[in-house]
């Protein structure tokens, strides 16, 4: 317990009163701990397992009450980030599929694949021990490269794992939402999700963020647009917040417009290359540079290389 807790400024005594929170600092350094004392690289994939039943609290009981896996997504993204304060969940519809992604608040170092991994793991093993699902018409997208373990990781995924994709996502059928839950009882749900509500409700800045990203992508969807993302004071008046208030809520996030609106741009693009119909100076005018060469600066950027090169890549 010492070595887990060291430079953390917490004792064994606080893990035994139910109220006590940490920082994310605190957490990160106990991650960091944790991976330096664990005898192999992938534990954190069968713990991530092993967390089921009431250990995620009220959180735990409206998912397992919940009527269907449409409703019990909209839990996981509601109230599960209450318990993970270094993430932005969301939810997201795209076409024949439904995106549950993971957005870090923070830079969480080495510890990133354990504290977006898991949480991933624990929302597969809530569907496989409740619904009567394929795993294999289901992914998992991971914005990082492969780790020197990644050949476990069919051990811990039941559906296939993409790495170095432009998200953290568990990517599944949106037919799968209409799926009934045989232990729904609806007076242990509406106790759950009251109980949800009083204690783990997402803080104004958590749903001004969900806000924003929804926004963006409702904007690119539009058949026709005058530019491809809205401005600051675009997304404030759209959300009836002053720009001040905009900003000062993201900020409390960490984040700011400018970031996200380059992060949706960074991952638009990463998806146009893979569309070998479009040129590159098609896909530039989309995202809205006023020239190829602008395009391929800012994705050199990102990625660290052009696009050109990229897409040889990619299809190579």
């Amino acid at each position: 317990v010492e070595a887990l807790l060291a430079g953390t400024g917490l004792t064994a005594a606080d893990l035994d009163n139910p109220n006590r929170r940490i920082t994310v600092r605190q957490l990160l350094q106990y991650s960091f701990n944790a991976l330096d004392m664990a005898p192999q690289p992938d534990w954190y994939l069968e713990w991530a397992a092993s967390l089921s039943g009431n250990f995620h609290g009220s959180v735990s009981l409206a998912l397992m009450s919940a009527p269907t896996l449409g409703d019990a997504l909209d839990i996981f993204v509601r109230f599960f980030p209450g318990r993970l304060p270094h993430l932005h969940i969301q939810g997201r519809r795209e076409g024949n599929c439904y995106f549950l992604e993971l957005w870090p608040l923070a830079d969480l170092g080495r510890a990133l694949p354990l504290l977006i991994e898991a949480p991933l793991i624990i929302f597969q093993q809530y569907v496989h021990t409740t619904y009567g699902v394929d795993f294999s018409e289901a992914h998992v997208d991971l914005a990082y490269p492969p780790p020197a373990y990644a050949d476990r990781y069919r051990r811990h995924f039941k559906s296939p794992v993409n790495f170095s994709t432009n998200r953290n996502a568990f990517v599944l059928p949106l037919s799968w939402l209409p799926q009934q839950n045989l232990d729904y009882v609806e007076s242990s749900w509406l106790h759950a999700v009251a109980q949800c509500e009083a204690t783990l409700s997402s803080s104004v800045e958590r749903t001004t963020l969900a806000d924003v990203r929804h926004f963006l992508s409702e904007t690119f969807s539009l058949p026709k647009r005058t530019r491809p993302l809205p401005r600051l004071d675009d997304v404030a008046s759209h959300l009836c917040l002053s720009r001040r208030t905009l900003i000062r809520r993201l900020r409390h996030l960490g984040t700011s417009y400018q970031i996200l609106s380059d992060d949706f741009l960074r991952a638009r693009a990463m998806e146009l290359l893979a569309n070998d119909g479009m040129r590159i100076k098609e896909i530039a005018a989309f995202l809205g540079f006023n020239n190829p060469a602008n395009f391929g600066k800012a994705f050199k950027r990102w990625y660290g290389v052009s696009p050109g090169t990229f897409r040889a890549g990619t299809t190579a």
